[in-house]
């Protein structure tokens, strides 16, 4: 029996090995990309929100989630998106002083640090 030469051997390794990278590299590849999708929405958000504070108005907010929601991040980053609900429900909360309902925001918006 013969079990062929070196090089050979050498080809047959890397014929295996480019043939897993092609297979995993477009899972590496997504999964990369949707990490970026998902930081960078984080970051979007914490903004916005700052901004909604700053004026007292959740406007953007409420188009941040609608338009959001209709997206991939819809699925992909539904925590993300449920916070910022919670978020916006704190905006519309009747009876909660203003200084407490900044406080509930800002640990919220600790949770979604990127």
């Amino acid at each position: 029996m013969e079990i062929g030469s070196l090089a050979e051997w050498a080809t047959a390794v890397a014929e295996t090995a480019a043939v897993l990278v092609a297979l995993f590299l477009p899972y590496f590849e997504r999964r990369n990309e949707n990490r970026k999708s998902t930081r960078n929405l984080k970051i979007m958000l914490q903004g916005i929100v700052k901004r909604a504070l700053a004026e007292n108005d959740p406007k953007s907010l409420e188009n941040f989630i609608n338009i959001s929601t209709f997206t991939d991040a819809g699925t992909r980053d539904k925590e993300t998106l449920d916070i910022a609900r919670q978020i916006l429900d704190l905006f519309h909360a009747e009876g909660m002083s203003e200084t407490r309902r900044n406080e509930e925001i800002n640990a919220l918006l600790k949770a979604i640090q990127p």
